[in-house]
């Protein structure tokens, strides 16, 4: 039986549900008129807050982009006064100016309970000891992860990044149950604990991850699930909305659950705009309802996902979205072909042979697009070959089904580069699977 961290709110009727969400949005509209920017943007789409009479009237409303949050750097979205801001986190900013993530004490106090949330979902109790192996800095994940993991009451070792061995010893030594990362740290640890001979059944007493900040596919879960003994979950956030804590998958891992007494979410065409049914991919919209600190209202994500409003087995009513496809932003095309980073993990991963590290090269021969992916081979599948041809016939054999398999999947013709174990470069942090030289 499903255990809930507030029973009544996870199972809210669809009817309650929409009154709360529609009493927030015109607190929300309320405030945000009080934005010059904002209030500007309204008349110019020719808007008023009163033509909003119910929650479907939202669509009235406009968009909020990134550019908007760019061209009011630093505090031009701010529907407080600065005096009442007490945190602030903000992405990295490593192509311009970072986009900040303010927090009054109301904003904290909400975000924290939705983190908390999100790991009592998949399990998290008082008894647990929980490690934060991100940073602790501007990154939302390291700051947000450790507050929701002390209001569940669980023990909380806030590591940080990078430093894989140590991390694997605290893990080792104070009997770490759950940890929070990125999903190439899984794939990092796996092979760091080889490394160190530990056997993770027999040294670990891991039981749960909670895994988000990049795109990972099915293929890489079950990776990291095997090789970590564990189950490992998906979560999802954004900086301009709040950080991890929008949504979460639950132990039927079958969708992530968006929290929707804070978060009112759309789909949309990401060509024309327009609203799309239920069960059609498209573009996520949020509406961070509960939000003081900014207007976060329409705003276009650039995720690709679908809605699921089929109420999950786990017993809670909130609207479910399947894991996210991809930032459109990040859509490959490659020969006139759409090309998702995403399609090719899934088909690379799930490949028995190839180990935790590959990467996609893209160039130019002539006028014509070439796609490469490299990829290692674990040492373990040639142990049976006895002579440099067997070996040599095994790695062909792989090649051309990672080749068919990518084939097709993506109607493209892919160069497969098979890479002996170890020889792609780490990073300790998020990890560069896509090289697009065409432009260079």
């Amino acid at each position: 039986m499903t255990d809930f961290y507030n029973k009544k709110i996870e199972t809210m009727n669809r009817k309650d549900l929409e009154k709360h969400q529609f009493k927030l949005l015109k607190e929300l509209l309320s405030r945000a008129v009080k934005n010059e920017y904002y209030n500007k943007k309204l008349k110019a789409n020719n808007v008023s807050i009163d033509d909003i009479k119910s929650l479907k009237d939202i669509s009235k409303l406009p968009f909020l982009t990134k550019d908007d949050f760019k061209n009011n750097y630093p505090f031009g979205l701010l529907t407080v006064p600065k005096s009442e801001l007490i945190r602030l986190h903000a992405t990295s900013g490593t192509t311009g100016n970072p986009t900040p993530a303010y927090y009054t004490r109301n904003d904290l106090e909400t975000w924290t309970e939705l983190i908390a949330r999100n790991l009592y979902t998949i399990g998290l109790r008082k008894e647990d000891v929980f490690q934060n192996t991100v940073t602790h800095g501007l990154f939302t994940g390291g700051m947000g992860y450790l507050q929701g993991a002390q209001r569940v009451g669980a023990l909380v070792i806030p590591f940080g990044g990078g430093f894989t061995r140590r991390q694997i010893k605290f893990m080792q030594d104070f009997g770490v149950t759950c940890f929070h990362a990125i999903p190439s740290f899984g794939l990092k640890m796996i092979e760091t604990i080889n490394e160190m001979g530990i056997d993770p059944k027999k040294d670990l007493e891991l039981k749960i991850a909670m895994l988000g900040a990049e795109l990972w596919s099915e293929s890489t879960r079950k990776k990291i699930e095997d090789g970590l003994d564990l189950n490992a979950y998906d979560n999802y956030g954004l900086t301009e909305a709040i950080g991890p804590g929008v949504s979460c998958e639950c132990l039927e891992k079958d969708g992530l659950h968006i929290w929707e007494d804070c978060f009112y979410p759309e789909i949309i065409d990401p060509e024309t705009g327009e609203t799309l049914e239920p069960g059609e991919e498209g573009e996520l919209v949020l509406t961070a309802l509960y939000r003081e600190s900014l207007p976060v209202i329409r705003y276009r994500t650039r995720d690709l996902t679908t809605l699921i409003m089929d109420q999950c087995n786990c017993g809670r009513t909130f609207i479910r979205h399947t894991r996210i496809k991809s930032r459109i932003d990040d859509m490959l095309k490659i020969r006139g072909v759409n090309v998702f980073p995403s399609q090719i993990e899934e088909i690379v991963m799930n490949q028995k042979e190839i180990g935790y590290n590959y990467i996609v090269r893209i160039w130019k021969k002539g006028v014509l697009d070439e796609i490469t992916v490299e990829a290692e081979v674990e040492n373990k599948y040639f142990s049976h070959c006895k002579t440099e041809d067997e070996t040599l016939r095994e790695m062909t054999r792989i090649k051309n089904e990672l080749s068919r398999k990518l084939h097709e999947v993506t109607l493209l013709r892919i160069n497969v580069d098979l890479k002996p174990e170890g020889s792609i470069p780490r990073s300790e942090g998020k990890v560069k699977r896509i090289f697009d030289e065409r432009n260079k």
